[in-house]
């Protein structure tokens, strides 16, 4: 395995050859990238670094009614995974948020069903395969698909080629899911991790509970009662995490996702909090 990361914030302002080789120079392995660019790619390779993933484009609008959305959405996607493979690019990472959320997770499942798997097997065909990472979408609604072992299910059931897991157990323990025993059963469907964690706030959930606060604002990348954190200041026992990948083979990345309000103000904090995650996790992963 490898220790990689994803982008955060306000690396985004720094020129990409100077991020790479501050990678580089602070123990990462590998980079999550956004748009397959042939600049792009020549610039993190040049540096020594692994490309992790890529984003897929295209995904919202594949999740919809509008069938000019739909051929859109197929469209870019296509377009970015024929990019990917011609760079030799092998995982594209997306998120299933459907177009109107108000149409309810069952119906949009069927409309991810008609239209999604033909893409992954255009994927498949080129060597390429997508993760999808189970982030449950923004409130009140919560209406992403693909982030609860009951969709899992079903979705590769429905999608056996070309599609895979981005794993991610920070989003599984933020809504209540046994997070261990969900790798057990889809370790096998696992292409890439985050390294993300959660915490709750045993205060916070007495004064408000799940609703959240009235008086102020919650602290950023969570609802207050509970929060994203960097690898090793949440509940993930990330050895057994890291365990049960080796015992399934998985040799990929471990990508550090950077979601944290203690190391999200500036770049200085934001350089603090993975080179705290890769500390951390150089002394599980092998």
């Amino acid at each position: 395995m490898k220790i990689g990361l994803r982008i955060p914030g306000a690396a985004g302002q720094m020129p990409f050859s100077e991020f790479c080789a501050w990678c580089k120079n602070n123990g990462f392995e590998a980079i999550d990238i956004g748009q397959v660019t042939n600049e792009v790619v020549e610039t993190a390779t040049g540096a020594g670094l692994t490309i992790g993933t890529a984003d897929l484009p295209g995904t919202r609008d594949l999740i919809s009614l509008n069938s000019a959305k739909v051929k859109a959405g197929t469209e870019a996607a296509k377009s970015a995974i024929s990019a990917a493979a011609e760079n030799g690019i092998s995982i594209m990472f997306c998120v299933f948020v459907p177009d109107d959320a108000s149409l309810g997770r069952a119906k949009n499942y069927e409309i991810w069903k008609e239209n999604f798997p033909a893409v992954a097997e255009f994927a498949a065909e080129k060597g390429v395969s997508i993760a999808v990472e189970g982030w449950p979408g923004g409130g009140p609604e919560y209406p992403a698909l693909g982030c609860t072992p009951e969709m899992w299910r079903a979705m590769f059931a429905d999608c056996p080629n070309g599609f895979g897991l981005n794993y991610d157990p920070s989003h599984l323990v933020r809504i209540g899911i046994d997070h261990e025993r969900a790798l057990d059963e889809f370790a096998h469907k696992v292409l890439h991790v985050h390294a993300k964690d959660t915490v709750f706030d045993q205060e916070a959930l007495y004064l408000h509970g799940n609703l959240g606060p009235v008086f102020r604002n919650p602290r950023g990348f969570g609802e207050d009662w509970w929060r994203y954190t960097i690898p090793g200041d949440g509940i993930v026992d990330w050895l057994k995490v890291v365990q049960r990948l080796e015992d399934e083979d998985f040799d990929g990345i471990v990508s550090v996702e950077l979601e944290d309000y203690r190391y999200w103000k500036d770049w200085p904090a934001q350089a603090d909090g993975l080179r705290r995650s890769q500390s951390f996790l150089s002394n599980i992963v092998r």
